[in-house]
């Protein structure tokens, strides 16, 4: 016998390496930036990126919506039970958003694979998907299966969304197409059969009805069958569906002990409850929606305990970096004045040279934004007692009260930072480039006290005072909080005026009135400004002290 050559796969080209190597380090990048997130974070995270999706495929970015498609699925496609109802509302339509962008990349099999997911979804009932969005998962489905001449299979997909939405005229256009595709190809074939095909035909047709009449006859001696069984059985006293009944019964029995601890546990937290003050549940099926909405508090808590816990880590890597930029400033004066002290031997010197300078350019970033805060203007006593609850009253105290707006975090400081020398002739390059998002809230407090808080005063406030409970803000007494943002905040950019493009977005709403909310937005806008003005002096340090 001859050699036998096994068949070896194609090797891959460099692109397709390059490919596989940023598809894996772009969705290792997502999933770390997921697990660092709580659920609420995720949904919000995902909620925004559909938006910013959708107004990049409306400009003819089609690419960059895809990203921003792919991203907001993987933040949400994995979200406890308890969010079932969030996260279905948003892959339904992120899959199928993401379904027409393959369309527009002629990726058809991406599109029905996307498709596919999105209808996993929407044909359980229990997620109680809207037929719209039902109709259009099926409907992009039929389109990816027409781009890849699965025609019978897209008839099928087009039949469905038509049902789910009668009235669409696009829907019933592409079906008719479709109809109309398939109904000339039978025609073709059956003309090149010629007369053969129709002997066969008559022959087939023949054959079938012999066929029909064989089971019709069957079947009816069958159901003989059956009916004189079941009236042995009855005749004998036994139960039709007696042993269905036996197999049932542990699951009915589990289902008793399952309520009967629910009951239970209503019982309990009604005697709770009444301790406390609170009314009694009467209903079961609103004790279940409060244990709902328990569950939702309780995973809401759990976020709030990992961000108190991330900002002490952030602290800590904090305190590391002041260390560090203690120990530069300190060597960088020991040189100057060994300098001054030795006569100047000039020697030779390239051409360019290059510094890291990032780490400085971070620390020093964080150090001049975080804690920046401005004054409002004082509160009458009796308007801060008509905003303020009698608790708030009780734990601010007798006393002149001021609103306060600050910086409370630096939740995004990612980019780079690096200074070019040139020859002596020319001047020093400083390149900078971040995207920097920043925390910020309005308190109420008295004059000149720090409403800023670290994580180890959270923690030991959750300890002592809130029972064990997270604080729900930085400052004491929270009337307004959101973020600053700027996606480009670079050299190339430099604003000398200071107005660096800082977006505004608004997470705790003022809800105290509309007198104290036109108060906090304009000291929101204060504290904006004067970011903006830290930002340029930075900018200024930056350049005298590289």
């Amino acid at each position: 016998a001859g050699p036998t050559f096994a068949l070896m796969a194609p090797a891959k080209t460099f692109l397709e390496y390059q490919a596989e190597k940023r598809e894996r380090e772009w969705n290792d990048k997502v999933q770390a930036q997921k697990v660092s997130m709580g659920n609420e974070e995720r949904v919000k995270r995902a909620t925004d990126w559909k938006r910013i999706g959708n107004d990049k495929f409306k400009a003819g970015n089609v690419c960059e919506a895809r990203d921003y498609y792919r991203e907001a699925i993987i933040y949400v496609e994995d979200l406890v039970d308890a969010r079932r109802k969030e996260r279905n509302d948003l892959l339904v339509p992120l899959y199928c958003n993401l379904a027409q962008v393959y369309l527009k990349l002629d990726s058809p099999e991406k599109a029905e694979d996307v498709s596919s997911k999105a209808l996993v979804i929407a044909e359980m009932p229990r997620n109680a998907v809207g037929a719209g969005m039902h109709s259009k998962a099926q409907f992009r489905r039929g389109l990816a299966r027409i781009c890849l001449e699965k025609l019978d299979e897209a008839r099928e997909d087009l039949r469905a969304a038509l049902k789910l939405q009668p009235g669409s005229e696009e829907i019933a256009k592409q079906l008719a197409a479709v109809q109309a595709t398939l109904a000339d190809q039978a025609k073709k074939a059956k003309e090149a059969m010629g007369g053969f095909l129709q002997r066969e035909a008559n022959r087939d047709e023949q054959r079938r009805q012999a066929d029909e009449r064989r089971s019709e006859r069957r079947a009816l001696a069958e159901q003989r069958q059956q009916m004189q069984t079941a009236f042995a059985k009855l005749s004998k006293g036994s139960m039709l569906y007696e042993e269905r009944e036996k197999e049932m019964e542990p699951v009915r029995q589990k289902e008793v002990e399952k309520k009967n601890t629910l009951e239970l546990e209503q019982s309990l937290t009604n005697i709770l409850d009444e301790s406390k003050g609170h009314p009694k549940t009467e209903k079961f099926d609103d004790f279940m929606e409060k244990k709902l909405a328990r569950c939702k508090d309780q995973h809401t808590e759990l976020d709030q305990k990992k961000k108190i816990l991330d900002k002490k880590t952030k602290e800590e890597h904090w305190g590391e970096d002041d260390a560090w930029k203690e120990q530069r400033d300190d060597h960088r004066r020991r040189l100057a004045e060994e300098r001054s002290q030795e006569p100047f031997a000039p020697g030779p010197r390239t051409m360019w040279e290059a510094k890291e300078v990032a780490r400085w350019c971070e620390q020093r970033l964080r150090d001049t934004l975080v804690g920046a805060f401005v004054d409002g203007q004082d509160l009458e006593p009796r308007f801060a007692k008509s905003v303020l609850e009698s608790q708030e009253l009780e734990d601010i105290g007798s006393g002149d009260l001021v609103l306060k707006a600050f910086v409370t975090d630096v939740l995004k400081l990612n980019g780079d930072a690096s200074v070019v020398r040139l020859n002596p002739h020319k001047p020093t390059l400083h390149y900078f480039d971040y995207f920097l998002k920043l925390e910020w809230e309005v308190a109420i407090a008295k004059p000149g006290e720090e409403v800023y808080r670290t994580a180890d005063e959270l923690i030991t406030v959750a300890a002592k005072v809130n029972d064990g409970n997270a604080p729900q803000s930085i400052s004491k007494h929270r009337m307004f909080a959101g973020t600053f943002k700027i996606r480009e905040f670079c050299s190339e950019e430099n604003s000398d005026d200071g107005g660096w493009k800082l977006e505004v977005k608004i997470k705790k709403a003022c809800d105290r009135g509309p007198e104290l909310s036109a108060m906090v937005e304009a000291l929101r806008d204060q504290l904006k400004f004067k970011v903006q003005r830290l930002m340029s002096e930075w900018v200024t340090e930056y350049k005298e002290y590289w």
